[in-house]
Formats: C-alpha cells, sequence, structure tokens
C-alpha cells in the first residue's frame, strides 16, 4: 500500500505535491464559498431580494449543485477504478470549476440567477475533482502516515486558502490601495485572483502525482455502471463502511451547512460584513494548527472517539450560536469552528480510508463524497425550509444540531480496523 519506500518521518514528493494542492483550491471553499459569494450574492446580484428570500435561494443553489453530485460521484469514482483516468479528470473539474469562478467577475448587478448558475458549476466540479483528489490520498500515503497526510492537506488548505483571503479581505476593506474603485471592485477582482492562485497550485500535483492501475477492456462507462449497482447490491457486506457512511452522511451536512451558511447568518443578525470577514480570516488561522494537533489526538486516543468529541464541540458551537449578538461573540465563534472543523474533516477521511478496500478506492471515496455532498444538499434544504416557515434566521439551528446528533448516535455502531489497510 502506499509509495514504495516512504518511511514514518520523510514524505514523498508526490505526498507533498498532494499537500500542496489543497492550499488552491480552498481559496475557493474560503474566498468564494464562506465569504465573498454569499455576501455579494446578499449585497450586489440579489439586491431587490427580501432578506428571508435571499437566503432560500442560496440555500437552493448550494443544494442543486450539491444534489447533481449526490448522484454522479460514485460513477466518478468508479470510472477511475475501471480506466487510467484519475488524473484526466481531476484536471478536468478542476479547470471547469477554475473558469466558472472567474466567470463570476463579468456577472452584473442584480443578476442573482447567472451568478447561482455559474457558482453552482463552480462548486460542483470542485466537489467532484475532490473525490479524485481524495482518492488519491490512498497512492501517496501508506497505512502508517495516512491521516498525518491527511491532516497536513488540511492545515496546509487551511493557510494557503486563508493567506489569499487575508489579501482579499484586505482589498475589500482599502480597494484604494490597491487601484480599485470600490469595494464591489474589490470583491469581483478576488474571484479572478482564486482563479490564478488556484491554477498555480495545482501545478505541482500535475508534474508530481501519477495515475495508477491499467484500462480494463470494454466501455469504461459501461463497467462502471456495473460496478456501482454491484456494490450497491452487496453493501450489505461491508455494513462497516456502509454505517459509517450514513453517520458521516449526518454530520458532516453540519460542518458543510455551517461552511456554507455563517456569513449568511451573520448578516441577518446585523453585523457589519468587516466584522464578518475578520472572522473568517480567524477561522484560517486557528485551523492550520488546530488540524495538525488533531491528528496527534487521534493517534492517542482513535480516530473514531476523536470524531465523537469534535461532533460535542460542535453542538456547543451551535448552542452559542443562538445568542450572538455582537461582533466580539462572533469572533468567538469563529475560532471555535476554526478549531474544530480541519481535525474532524482529516480525520473523517483518513478513518475511512482505513475502512474501505485499497482496490475500489475511487469508487468508495465516490461513495464517501456522494454521502457527504448528499449531507451538503440536505442540510442548506433544512435550513432554508425552516427560515421560511418560522421567518426566523435562528431556527434554521435546529435541524443542524438534529443532524449531529444523529451522525454521532450512529457513529457510535462503527468498527474500527485494526492493523493496515484492507486491500
Amino acid at each position: 500500500m502506499g509509495i514504495p519506500g516512504m518511511s514514518r518521518s520523510k514524505l514523498s514528493k508526490e505526498a507533498k505535491a498532494w499537500i500542496f494542492y489543497d492550499g488552491g483550491n480552498s481559496a475557493f471553499a474560503t474566498t468564494v464559498i464562506a465569504a465573498f459569494f454569499p455576501i455579494f450574492f446578499n449585497d450586489f446580484w440579489a439586491t431587490d431580494l427580501t432578506d428571508e428570500v435571499k437566503t432560500a435561494y442560496l440555500g437552493w443553489g448550494i443544494t442543486i449543485s450539491n444534489l447533481v453530485l449526490l448522484f454522479t460521484a460514485p460513477f466518478i469514482g468508479a470510472v477511475t477504478d475501471v480506466s487510467k483516468t484519475t488524473k484526466f479528470l481531476f484536471t478536468i473539474f478542476a479547470f471547469i470549476s477554475i473558469l466558472s469562478v472567474a466567470v463570476l467577475y463579468l456577472i452584473p448587478a442584480g443578476s442573482w440567477l447567472q451568478a447561482l448558475v455559474f457558482f453552482g458549476i463552480a462548486n460542483y466540479c470542485f466537489a467532484a475533482g475532490n473525490t479524485l483528489y481524495d482518492k488519491m490520498l490512498i497512492q501517496v500515503s501508506d497505512e502508517s502516515n495516512i491521516a498525518k497526510i491527511s491532516s497536513y492537506g488540511f492545515a496546509f488548505g487551511y493557510l494557503g486558502g486563508g493567506f489569499l483571503f487575508l489579501i482579499n479581505a484586505a482589498m475589500t476593506i482599502r480597494p484604494d490601495f490597491f487601484g480599485l474603485a470600490s469595494v464591489a471592485d474589490a470583491v469581483r477582482w478576488s474571484f479572478l485572483s482564486v482563479s490564478v492562485w488556484w491554477t498555480l497550485f495545482l501545478i505541482p500535483i500535475l508534474l508530481r502525482v501519477k495515475d495508477n492501475g491499467k484500462n480494463k477492456p470494454g466501455s469504461n462507462f459501461k463497467l462502471a455502471i456495473k460496478k456501482v449497482f454491484y456494490t450497491l447490491k452487496t453493501v450489505s457486506s461491508k455494513k462497516n463502511v456502509f454505517i459509517f457512511l450514513i453517520a458521516f452522511f449526518l454530520y458532516i451536512d453540519g460542518v458543510h451547512t455551517i461552511m456554507a451558511m455563517a456569513a449568511d447568518f451573520a448578516l441577518n443578525l446585523g453585523l457589519p460584513r468587516s466584522d464578518i470577514i475578520v472572522a473568517l480570516i480567524l477561522v484560517q488561522f486557528v485551523a492550520f494548527p488546530t488540524t495538525l494537533l488533531w491528528s496527534k489526538f487521534a493517534y492517542k486516543f482513535g480516530d473514531k472517539n476523536t470524531l465523537l468529541f469534535t461532533i460535542l464541540l460542535y453542538l456547543v458551537v451551535i448552542g452559542y450560536s443562538a445568542f450572538l449578538s455582537n461582533a466580539l461573540e462572533f469572533y468567538i465563534l469563529a475560532s471555535m469552528v476554526g478549531a474544530i472543523q480541519g481535525g474532524i474533516q482529516s480525520i473523517s477521511r483518513s478513518y475511512y480510508a482505513t475502512l474501505i478496500p485499497q482496490k475500489d478506492s475511487g469508487e468508495y471515496f465516490g461513495f464517501y463524497n456522494m454521502f457527504g455532498r448528499a449531507g451538503a444538499f440536505l442540510g442548506p434544504a433544512l435550513v432554508a425550509i425552516f427560515v421560511t416557515f418560522f421567518q426566523d434566521t435562528r431556527y434554521g439551528l435546529i435541524p443542524v444540531a438534529a443532524l449531529f446528533i444523529m451522525g454521532a448516535i450512529i457513529l457510535l455502531k462503527v468498527k474500527t480496523n485494526s492493523g493496515p489497510l484492507q486491500s
């Protein structure tokens, strides 16, 4: 399993390139998803809509793109299991997402539908590419360092994405210093900067990581379809994996929903845009060191116990969110989220990798992202429904908390494998 001759202390060039890429695509997750798209959608593209309608439309926009991924992710992974196309498809998805983000620069004020369409394409391709990126984790690691490399990837992602976001935030605070006419221009140029940044960080993984395996005879697409449906029929034989995926489906929903809707929630509480941006910067730079610490925590106490503990901490965060009233409290909330977010993401990925058969890793990571994005589809939809029905954004916290609790209960039933990764 993994790269021959890789030691515990020294990472291979392939592993370093894999880690490096996270610093690029995380700029999309930070600058676009978590910060500027919801703020710009609210203030620029959807100015004629009410606050409740803006929140609902944003929630449904995220929902649709994630729903499409829900049905396609396993097939994407399965295609790469039966053909030598992992890096090729990964590259295609990355470039489509990069170009879609760049198009946001061109969309005029009031065009909320166009903005949602291109954001949806970017969001889908970002997630689809990450299905294959996650598959590459098994290729660049072995059982002795998979949690370490996974955590390094997320940590470097927070550092790289956070650094660019810091520059983007400075552009919005002092647009004149950067030669820009307005805050709106600064945000639009930030979208372009994400595209350039992401492209630069894409180069090493394209040069260093090679496709493993070989093409199997026959139509790749037909073989992939047969493979996915066969796995669905026989999933009971991988009961442990299936239980984990159900738990993951529920608790990661809360994580994705908090990431995607936090800025909009803060806006509806009346917090200034500048305070929201500062809070999001806090998330990135708190998450960088704490994600590395979570890997050490998992090594000592186990992946499963670590995940249960992070879920408990997220419930504390949700309870605290219901009583926010000022910027200082939002800063504290952001620091709490930053301290937990990278841990639950990185440990979930590395724990899952120890549960699945290596030879079918593409398909299984397709299911991983399918269940993860199903949660991302369900969470914003539930938030949109609760906010629309109760006409109060705080009620959107209720379904998120419920999903965390149900996820923890089911995760308790997962049996931890001992020994090396399955083959």
